[in-house]
Order: C-alpha cells, then structure tokens, then sequence
C-alpha cells in the first residue's frame, strides 16, 4: 500500500472512531490514543522530531500518560501539522501585546472544529440548536483568525439565527438583549471576562433595564482580563457578575489556539472535558512525575480532535485534577513569564 493510502485510511478510521465516541463517557480513549500517537508519531514532522529528540520508541507506548506532550511553544515556532495539506484557516493565539510571534494552529477542515465544538457544548451544556446567543468578544472579533469567533458564529448558525457580535456598542447589545428577553427568549451571552465586568460595572450599568437585571440569562465567561487591569480569580468574576445579574447562571470556557476541543465548568471550579480529551498534572520540577489529585502542577493536554496537528500537548496552564475517579480538573494560573493568552486562566 502507498504511505499516502496509508495515511488516509488511518486517518479516515481515526475520525470515524472519534465521531462514533459518546461525548460524555466512552470506555475506547486509551486504545484510540495510542493509535493517534502512533499516526501523528510516523505523519508529523514537528512530533517525530522531538520524539526522536527524547530517543522515545513509538511502539514502546501502551499508557496515554507515558505518551510524549509536545511544548505549546512549538506552535508558535514550528508547523505542527500531521500530514500536509493548505489549511482551510490558520488560527492564531491572542495576546496583550503586538510583539513577538504567535501561535499558529493550522486547520486543515473548519468544519470539522466546528462538529467537534458544537458537539461538546451541546452534551455538556445545552443543545446549540436551542441558542439564543449574542457575543461579546472585544479583542478576539477584530481578528480574522480567532477560533473563539468561529466557534460563536457556528453556534449561531446552527440554531438559525442571525450574527449577534458586539465590539464597543454596548447599546445595540443592551437594547437587543431586551428585545429578545421580552419575547420570552433564553439568552445566553459569551463574553470576555473584561468585557462582560466592564458592561456591568461602567457607569451606563445602573441604566440596564430591569428585563436584563433579572433575567434568568446565562454568561459564558472567558479569556480573562487581557491586560485590562488586574487578574481577578474566577470566584470575585462570578460575584461580580452576580451583584448586577442575580439571576444569571454563570458558565466558564476553557479552550485555546492549539486546542480544537473545550472543556467547560458549570460549578464556578472544575472543568469537565469530552471523553476525547484528558488532562496529566505533571510536577514541573520533575516532569517525569504525575501528581496526584489536589496537588498544582502542570496541565498537559490530550485533544483526540487534534487529528490534523499534534493531539498531545504540555501546557503553560497550572492546575490540578479534581479526584482519582473523575477526569475534571482545575485551572490555577499560568507559569512566571508566561504571556497571558486567550484561554480562560482565572484561578478560584
């Protein structure tokens, strides 16, 4: 058979299987691991290497946790792509400021995160079908490339209404957002951290309409503050928002560049992931070593979604998991000098 027939038919398989995975619970994620490190260990130049690098023998893994984490930064630096092909969009990291190189997660089929996104938030959540969603996504919108966009313009789609995204015009958002909880709609509103304060503690915030103030609407909160003051924890973002919204459910996201999956916390703490998706604490003074459950280390990533770039990925995140038997887990912070990015890192 041809390498290039090869790879089809592997990949092909692969996707089938990962289409086939219950999103919450499914007993197949460690032989669909290995079989995706093995694919992406033979088919991704940028993997090979640096498996190569740690003189690691692919067939010698059995265990997803002994599976080699490529560093995040190689993202930034590399073309981490399993396979080749011209990528439908090329993703790219946010940041707080303009310098520097960002991370690039090239995406050979748009669609494909767009089935993965939808499918995760309408197990974990609710059925996106059945959104009402309006966005409010300053610093992610005036980018051609955000996947955080992409994700919320999909949403709308699948439920058949049109695009609600909301920059500065805070008023447009206001007044439609009445107009859509006045005719009985459940309203969800994702939004950056910074975003969503500034709406609700500005000076215009003691004009919000008591249809809002009281509403039972949902927030999704993520992204954190983007260098627009301090990094408040999770628990003070979820406090402030309720003082003004006391109604409000109060959901969080966690998801980045390199990822194709999120995981969300609908508890204000843990994150609970897809069943394709695992979260390894690893000590960073030892990263040989998995910590145990409630001990800060940090987070490396296994995105089974990542078909088409690396799905095994160590992290700058720190975090801890929730317990042996669960695969939740918790996001404290980011490591020293870590640049601050466009996934939710607010700590509790």
């Amino acid at each position: 058979m041809l390498i290039e027939d090869n790879f089809i038919k592997i990949r092909s398989e692969l996707i089938l299987r990962l289409r086939k995975m219950d999103v919450q619970q499914d007993s197949n994620f460690e032989s669909l691991a290995i079989k995706t490190f093995r694919f992406q260990a033979e088919y991704n130049s940028t993997y090979k290497k640096f498996i190569e690098l740690l003189n690691i023998k692919p067939a010698s893994i059995s265990q997803y946790k002994d599976i080699p984490f490529l560093p995040i930064e190689a993202f930034r630096d590399h073309n981490v792509t399993t396979g080749e092909f011209a990528p439908e969009i090329i993703y790219k990291s946010s940041g707080t400021t303009d310098s520097g190189k960002r991370s690039e997660h090239r995406v050979r089929n748009v669609d494909w995160y767009n089935e993965v996104s939808s499918r995760i938030y309408s197990s974990l959540v609710c059925p996106v079908n059945n959104l009402t969603l309006f966005a409010l996504l300053p610093g992610y919108l005036e980018r051609k490339n955000a996947s955080l966009v992409e994700m919320s313009r999909s949403f709308m789609r699948a439920s058949g209404q049109p695009e609600r995204f909301y920059l500065n015009n805070t008023e447009a958002l206001i007044d439609d957002l009445t107009h859509s909880i006045s005719k009985g709609d459940e309203v969800t509103i994702i939004g950056v951290t910074h975003a969503l304060l500034n709406l609700l503690e500005s000076d215009n915030a003691s004009n919000l309409p008591h249809a809002i103030l009281e509403s039972q609407l949902t927030i999704i909160e993520t992204g954190g503050m983007k260098g627009h003051g301090r990094e408040p924890i999770r628990s003070e973002v979820h406090a402030r928002i309720r003082k003004v919204l006391p109604n409000a459910t109060i959901i969080s996201e966690y998801g980045m560049t390199e990822l194709l999956s999120q995981a969300y916390s609908l508890d204000g703490r843990y994150f609970r992931p897809p069943s394709w998706m695992r979260v390894v604490i690893r000590d960073p003074s030892d990263p040989g070593s998995i910590l145990k459950p409630g001990r800060t280390g940090r987070l490396q990533i296994v995105d089974l979604a990542n078909i088409d770039s690396c799905a095994f990925i160590s992290t700058s995140d720190l975090g801890s998991m929730k317990s042996e038997d669960s695969h939740e887990f918790e996001v404290i912070g980011r490591f020293d000098h870590s640049e601050v990015r466009g996934c939710n890192l607010l700590s509790v």
